[in-house]
């Protein structure tokens, strides 16, 4: 049905155009092709909603809890479901409801920050209907698509447009970890709630896991091949493994370029390298300029462009070596860099019991905050009727101790947490800053509105 679809709106175009340019059409036959058309798009619709779910999730940040709506997709019969990773970050419970209008609680398998990918897992009392999966390396731009999704709560609501882009990068958008995807850009609507549903092709294939949207026209989409990868990850073994170089990239731009007498030198300038990367111990240094990498050319004039070369790295096997011809003092050489596992990205957080909240200290907390070293752990919320707010702990210190338990990691504090949370009084040693404090708390001393949120 979906293939004679397909042939159907193809042949709508090509009979309206040459009626048009003959002169012969006639109104009744234009307003016949239309309703074909329309019930093309009708029949899709209808195929691709049973598969489409409808997502709550209750989120637990720091001492509040709220509740979100959005969706997912069922791409397999016993009961996986792909939504995107901000529709499950924080949750403490998440509900699924089918078109059958059956509920069913939903674990979660794993949740992918870098790409916005979430699977989830139901176990079904009926049978699933499966969308059909299409390849989004062969989307064009000006395509046609349709949107499905639940925004703000109304079921499975269609909408209709084309893809206005592709390779589109999302920048300052306020998130620790960055993503990396190459967007689909489309006017399909793409509304809060929304978020997990699929952009389908005019042959009722799926291309994409719809993500973020900014308003009309501006809707952006995870390409489905990118999804079906991490789906497949994710199963296996929970989470992501990625590549790793080690360097902190800027567009090589014609300015540059310029700059190198070489007005058509294409690349990628390294402007640092990170202690103990691969980058490092090849010995890699800023101010090399990238020409290929495993062979394949790189170039980014804009800061977005550098997306692609990100990927490139993040999809290299681990433990493989890589050939990167390099530009440096005006000569062409090759540097072979054995790539290894990226540095987690997803910080960890733990409530202390205490009346604050910590966060490990990853790599990207470490470089975005420009801190001295990695040891200790973030302070990343302080209940203000708490005993920690009281002791004026501020959120952004970095404990490094407590009492007199060095802590290092964030498994250092868990276990000194544990040993001194019964202690009428605990000495914490922060940084602030350049300076070290000490930070006085006692777990016993409560305000009312402390009590009050207790219960």
């Amino acid at each position: 049905m979906l293939k004679k679809s397909f042939i159907l709106i193809s042949a709508f175009f090509i009979l309206l155009s040459f009626s048009t340019l003959q002169g012969k059409s006639k109104p009744a036959e234009v307003l016949q092709l239309f309703e074909d058309l329309q019930q093309v798009i009708i029949s899709i619709s209808k195929s691709i909603q049973p598969a489409v779910v409808h997502i709550e999730v209750v989120h637990k940040i720091n001492d509040l809890k709220y509740k979100s709506l959005a969706s997912g997709l069922i791409i397999d019969d016993k009961g996986y479901i792909l939504t995107n990773e901000h529709v499950v970050d924080k949750a403490i419970s998440v509900v699924v409801t089918l078109a059958s209008k059956l509920e069913y609680p939903a674990q979660v398998i794993g949740a992918d920050k870098q790409t916005d990918l979430a699977l989830l897992k139901i176990e079904p009392k009926e049978k699933l209907r499966v969308a059909q999966m299409g390849n989004s390396e062969q989307v064009e731009v000006g395509e046609w698509v349709i949107a499905v999704g639940n925004p703000y709560g109304f079921d499975r609501t269609v909408s209709f447009g084309i893809v206005s882009g592709k390779g589109r990068v999302l920048h300052n958008l306020p998130m620790e970890t960055p993503l990396i995807n190459d967007f689909i850009q489309t006017d399909a609507a793409i509304d809060p709630g929304s978020s997990g549903g699929p952009l389908v092709n005019l042959k009722g294939e799926v291309i994409g896991i719809n993500s973020i949207g900014f308003g009309r026209a501006q809707g952006f989409t995870i390409p489905i091949n990118m999804a079906k990868e991490v789906k497949d990850k994710l199963l296996a073994s929970g989470k992501i493994n990625r590549g790793w170089l080690g360097v902190v990239l800027q567009p090589l731009n014609r300015d540059y370029a310029s700059y190198y007498n070489t007005p058509e030198l294409q690349g990628v300038i390294i402007s640092d390298i990170l202690p103990n990367s691969p980058a490092a111990k090849a010995e890699l240094s800023p101010g090399d300029i990238i020409l290929e990498y495993n062979h394949q050319k790189v170039a980014a004039e804009k800061g977005e462009d550098l997306n692609r070369f990100s990927l490139m790295v993040s999809q290299t096997p681990l433990g493989q070596e890589v050939p990167i011809k390099i530009l440096r003092d005006n000569q062409v050489q090759e540097i072979k860099v054995n790539i290894t596992e990226q540095p987690k990205v997803d910080a960890e957080e733990y409530e202390s019991g205490l009346g604050f909240t910590v966060k490990e200290i990853t790599e990207n907390i470490f470089r975005q905050r420009m801190l001295d070293d990695k040891e200790g752990v973030l302070v990343s919320f302080v209940d203000v009727a708490g005993p920690a707010s009281q002791g004026e702990l501020d959120e952004g210190d970095i404990i490094i101790k407590v009492d007199a338990l060095p802590i290092k990691t964030l498994e250092d504090f868990k276990k000194a947490v544990s040993t001194v949370k019964e202690k009428k009084h605990i000495m914490l040693v922060i940084k602030r800053g350049k300076a070290q404090r000490f930070i006085l708390i006692s777990p016993e001393v409560k305000t009312e509105k402390a009590e009050k949120t207790s219960e």
